[in-house]
C-alpha cells in the first residue's frame, strides 16, 4: 500500500491548520511565494513518474532475475517491523550521500531550498533522484517483497511530513530516540554548527550511532535554505540548477577530476577552477529571497495552485486510461504553468504576458489534440466548456486588476501634479 497518496488530503488540512495556528500564535512561518514554489515542486515529484516509466522497477526486476532471487512472504507482524527498521537504516545512508556526494546533492538539494521550515517543506520534494534506490538493493537481494518495500518507504516517508514544523518544541525523551521536529530542524539549518547533521528518517539513533548528530540549541536559532542561496521560483531551475553547475565544473576540470567532482561533497571545487568560493557563505546570514509582488499577482498564483494541483491528480489517476501521448502533453503543459506562475511571483516584467499568451493558448491546444487523436476526441467537449471558463475568469480578472494599477496611477499622477 501506498500510504502518501491516502495521506495527500490529510498533508492539505495540515497545511491549513498550521497557518490558522500560526497566525493564532503570532509566529506566522508561512510566505506566500515560498509556500506556492514549494508546493509546485511536490507536485511535479508525483508527475515526473510519468516520464520515468518505472525506471528503478526495471532495474531491481532485472538484478532478482539474474541472480534467481526470490521473494519472502510476509505473514507475521514482525516481518513488517524489521523491514520498516531496515528501511530506516538504508534511508540514513541514502540521506547521509545524498549530503556528501554532489550527484545525490544535486538530486536532494531541491528538499533543502526553502528558507522557511513548514509542513509545505516536507512536500519540496526532488524530481531527479533516479539513482537513490540503489540504497535499498540489499533488502531486495535478500528477498524482501516489493509490496513491504513500498508500505513500508511510503510509511516512512509519511512520518517525515510532520516533522517539518517549527511549533513543536523539545519533546523529552522522544527527541533521544526518534527524528522529532527539534532534531530536524537542525538538519535543515545552515548554521555552521548545524550542518551535515541529523539524517534520520524516523530513528535519531543513526545519527547518535555514526556520529552525526547535533542536538538543537536555543541560544543558535536554525536558519534555513541552502549555503547558495537559490534566488528563484522556477520548479524547473530549482531540480536543475546544481546538476548544472556540476556539469559546468566537470567539463572544465582536469583529468581524474573530471570524474571526482561528482563524487565529493558541494562545496568541493576543482583546484583549477576559477568559481573557487563563488556563492560558498558558509551559513552566513543573508536577506531570504522574497520579490515583492502586488496582492492580486500573489493571489493568483495562489488560486492557480489549487487549480493545477487538482489539474495534476486527476492526470495521474487517469494516467493509465488516457492516450500516452496526452498524458505527455498535459504534463508539459502543467510544468510550463508552474513556471510562469513562479515568474510571476519573481516579479519578472514579462511574467504576465507569458501568463495571457499561456491561458490564450490552452482552449486551441485543447482543439489540437482532439484533431491529433480520434480517442481524446469523445472527452474534449467535457474538457473544452470549464477549460474556457477557466481562460475567461483569469483573463477576466487580470484584466480587472490591470485596469484598477492604470487608474490609481493616474489619480497619482493628478495628485502629485
Amino acid at each position: 500500500m501506498n500510504f502518501v497518496q491516502i495521506a495527500i488530503p490529510f498533508f492539505i488540512l495540515a497545511l491549513l491548520l498550521e497557518f490558522c495556528y500560526g497566525a493564532f500564535k503570532g509566529r506566522q512561518t508561512y510566505r506566500l511565494n515560498d509556500t506556492v514554489n514549494s508546493l509546485h515542486m511536490g507536485l511535479l515529484s508525483r508527475l515526473i513518474g510519468i516520464l520515468r516509466l518505472g525506471f528503478s522497477a526495471i532495474i531491481i526486476t532485472w538484478c532478482l532475475s539474474l541472480l534467481g532471487i526470490e521473494q519472502w512472504v510476509a505473514t507475521e507482524w514482525w516481518h513488517w517491523a524489521l523491514a520498516f527498521v531496515a528501511y530506516d537504516f538504508f534511508y540514513y545512508w541514502k540521506h547521509r550521500f545524498g549530503h556528501e556526494w554532489r550527484i545525490l546533492w544535486a538530486s536532494h538539494v531541491a528538499h533543502h531550498q526553502s528558507e522557511e521550515f513548514n509542513l509545505s517543506t516536507a512536500l519540496r520534494q526532488t524530481s531527479t533522484d533516479y539513482i537513490g534506490f540503489l540504497f535499498y538493493l540489499p533488502m531486495y537481494l535478500v528477498g524482501t517483497p516489493v509490496e513491504v518495500m513500498v508500505s513500508v518507504g511510503s510509511l516512512n516517508l509519511v512520518y517525515q511530513f510532520w516533522v517539518h514544523t517549527e511549533h513543536v518544541r523539545r519533546l523529552g525523551w522522544l527527541d533521544f530516540i526518534l527524528v522529532t521536529p527539534s532534531n530536524h530542524r537542525v538538519h535543515h539549518s545552515i548554521n555552521a554548527d548545524y550542518l551535515d547533521k541529523n539524517y534520520g528518517g524516523v530513528f535519531i539513533i543513526w545519527d547518535r550511532l555514526f556520529g552525526t548528530f547535533a542536538v538543537e540549541s536555543e541560544a543558535d536559532p536554525c536558519r534555513y535554505g541552502i549555503t547558495k542561496q537559490l534566488g528563484s521560483w522556477n520548479p524547473l531551475w530549482a531540480n536543475l540548477h546544481v546538476w548544472w553547475d556540476t556539469l559546468r565544473l566537470s567539463l572544465s576540470a582536469r583529468g581524474i577530476q573530471k570524474v571526482l567532482i561528482w563524487f565529493k561533497g558541494p562545496a568541493w571545487i576543482p583546484s583549477n577552477d576559477n568559481y573557487l568560493h563563488e556563492g560558498i557563505e558558509n551559513g552566513k546570514k543573508h536577506a531570504k529571497f522574497d520579490p515583492v509582488v502586488s496582492r492580486f499577482d500573489g493571489g493568483y498564483c495562489f488560486f492557480q495552485l489549487w487549480l493545477i494541483t487538482g489539474a495534476g491528480l486527476m492526470l495521474l489517476e487517469n494516467q493509465n486510461v488516457l492516450p500516452r501521448e496526452i498524458v505527455v502533453i498535459f504534463f508539459w503543459i502543467l510544468l510550463a504553468t508552474m513556471i510562469v506562475h513562479g515568474f510571476i511571483l519573481q516579479a519578472e516584467r514579462w511574467a504576465k504576458a507569458a501568463e495571457v499568451v499561456r491561458l490564450i493558448l490552452l482552449p486551441f491546444l485543447v482543439v489540437l489534440l482532439e484533431e491529433a487523436s480520434p480517442e481524446f476526441s469523445k472527452g474534449t467537449s467535457l474538457l473544452l466548456m470549464p477549460l474556457s471558463c477557466y481562460v475567461v475568469l483569469s483573463l477576466g480578472a487580470m484584466t480587472v486588476d490591470h485596469l484598477l494599477v492604470l487608474r490609481r496611477s493616474r489619480v497619482g499622477s493628478i495628485k502629485v501634479g
